[in-house]
C-alpha cells in the first residue's frame, strides 16, 4: 500500500504542478518548487567512483558537472551524492553558499512546518554554517568536564579499508595527551576473512605527539609513508591531532567508511559479521549533517533512510531559500530506490508573487490521499 500511495503522490504532483521549470524541477500552484535529484551514484553496494549531482536554485535545475569541474564552479549552489549533500563553499566549492537547520535539535517535525517559514526566521549572518570535514570516525574520545581530562568510552566501529576489506575498530586507551594532540594512541581492530570478523585482534600503537602524522595500514599492521597520500591506498587510517581520518571520501581516494557500531550497542568483541554496506565515509559536513544531526533519521535494523523534515535556510550570497527534504526514496519497477531526493523549496522574499501561502502542502497532500 505504502508503495502505491507513493507512485500515485509523485504521479498527481506532477499532474498537478505547473508550469515546468527544467527536468528536474516543477512547480506547485501554491508558489512552491519541487525537485526530484537522481543521487543514486551507482546504488548503495557500489564502490566505484560516482560524482555528485549538482543543483541551481537560480537555474531551477541540474547543472551538469563533474566534481572537479565543480570544485571550479560558481554556477551550482547544492550537491547529492546519496545521503551527503554540499553546499557551494567552505572547502566544498569557492561560492558563498552557506545553510541553516531552522529545527535545531529537534527529531522529526511535521512537513507543514515548511509552510509557516517566512523571511522574518532568516537567521543573523554568523548562525549559517559553511562546509568543513566531518569525519566517520569522530566519537572515539570525549572530554570529562568534572575530571578535565581526555577519556576513551570505547565505541567500536565497523570499517571498510581501503582496498574494499572488512574490518572492526576500537580505541582502547591514550597516554599524553594534549591541548593539540591525544599523545598515544592504542587500538585493537581484525581484519575479515570475507565478512568474518571474529578472528584474533591485533593491536598497535601510533604516536602523534608534538605534530606528529602516521598513515596506518591495518592489513600489514604496520605505519606507512606513502610518497603521496591523495592518490594512495596503501593506509587504511590517518592519525593526526584528535582527528582518525579513513581513506576515502574527501580524505582519500580509497573505499574506506566506518559505520558506528556502538549506536546500535554492539561492543567491539559483539561484532561478528560484517554488514558489508551501509559504511559511511570522510565527507564534507554542512548544515545538512552537524552537530545537531543528520537531515535524516537511520533504522539500523531495517536500514531504512526517513527524513526529519527539518526546514533550511539557504544564503546563496545572491538570496536566501527556504528548502525542506521530502523523501530519500523513488518507486522504479515496482520497488523502492533508494538515493532519489525529493525537496522542495522556494525564494524567500516578500515580492508578490513569491510571499508564503500557508495552505496548499497539506491541502494537496489530502487530496491525494483522498484520490486513493
Amino acid at each position: 500500500m505504502q508503495r502505491i500511495r507513493f507512485t500515485i503522490f509523485i504521479t498527481l504532483l506532477s499532474a498537478l504542478s505547473a508550469p515546468a521549470f527544467g527536468k528536474s524541477t516543477t512547480q506547485l500552484d501554491n508558489g512552491d518548487f519541487l525537485t526530484v535529484i537522481d543521487a543514486t551514484a551507482g546504488g548503495a553496494f557500489s564502490t566505484e567512483p560516482h560524482d555528485f549531482t549538482y543543483f541551481s536554485f537560480e537555474h531551477q535545475d541540474v547543472v551538469v558537472l563533474t566534481d572537479a569541474e565543480a570544485a571550479e564552479s560558481a554556477e551550482w549552489h547544492i550537491a547529492f551524492k546519496r545521503s551527503n549533500i554540499l553546499l557551494n563553499g567552505g572547502i566544498s566549492g569557492p561560492g558563498r553558499v552557506r545553510g541553516f537547520d531552522l529545527m535545531g535539535a529537534d527529531d522529526i517535525v511535521s512537513e507543514e512546518s515548511f509552510d509557516a517559514i517566512t523571511s522574518t526566521d532568516i537567521p543573523t549572518a554568523d548562525a549559517f554554517i559553511t562546509d568543513g570535514p566531518a569525519y566517520a570516525i569522530s566519537e572515539w574520545y570525549s572530554y570529562n568536564s568534572s575530571s578535565h581530562r581526555i577519556e576513551v568510552p570505547g565505541n567500536a566501529y565497523e570499517l571498510r579499508t581501503a582496498d574494499g576489506q572488512f574490518a572492526k575498530f576500537v580505541v582502547d586507551a591514550i597516554e599524553g595527551a594534549g591541548r593539540s594532540d591525544a599523545g598515544r594512541i592504542t587500538f585493537r581492530w581484525v581484519v575479515a576473512d570475507g565478512t568474518n570478523l571474529t578472528g584474533a585482534a591485533r593491536t598497535a600503537t601510533v604516536d602523534v605527539s608534538g605534530g606528529e602524522e602516521v598513515y596506518f595500514s591495518l592489513s600489514s599492521g604496520e605505519s606507512v609513508t606513502p610518497a603521496d597520500p591523495s592518490t594512495s591506498t596503501d593506509w587504511d587510517l590517518h592519525f593526526s591531532g584528535y582527528v582518525i581520518r579513513l581513506n576515502g571520501g574527501i580524505s582519500g581516494p580509497g573505499q574506506g567508511g566506518a559505520f558506528p557500531a556502538y549506536q546500535t550497542d554492539q561492543t567491539f568483541e559483539d561484532i561478528a559479521e560484517a554488514m558489508g554496506f551501509g559504511y559511511f565515509a570522510d565527507k564534507s559536513g554542512s548544515a545538512f549533517s552537524s552537530d545537531t544531526g543528520e537531515w535524516y533519521s537511520y533504522d539500523s535494523t531495517t536500514h531504512v533512510l526517513s527524513t526529519r523534515n527539518h526546514v533550511y535556510v539557504i544564503d546563496t550570497g545572491e538570496g536566501f531559500y527556504k528548502m525542506q527534504l521530502i523523501s530519500y526514496y523513488r518507486e522504479v519497477e515496482g520497488s523502492p530506490v533508494s538515493g532519489f531526493i525529493t525537496f522542495r523549496w522556494r525564494p524567500l522574499t516578500d515580492e508578490p508573487g513569491t510571499a508564503i501561502q500557508s495552505s496548499s502542502w497539506g491541502q494537496l497532500k489530502a487530496h491525494i490521499w483522498d484520490s486513493n
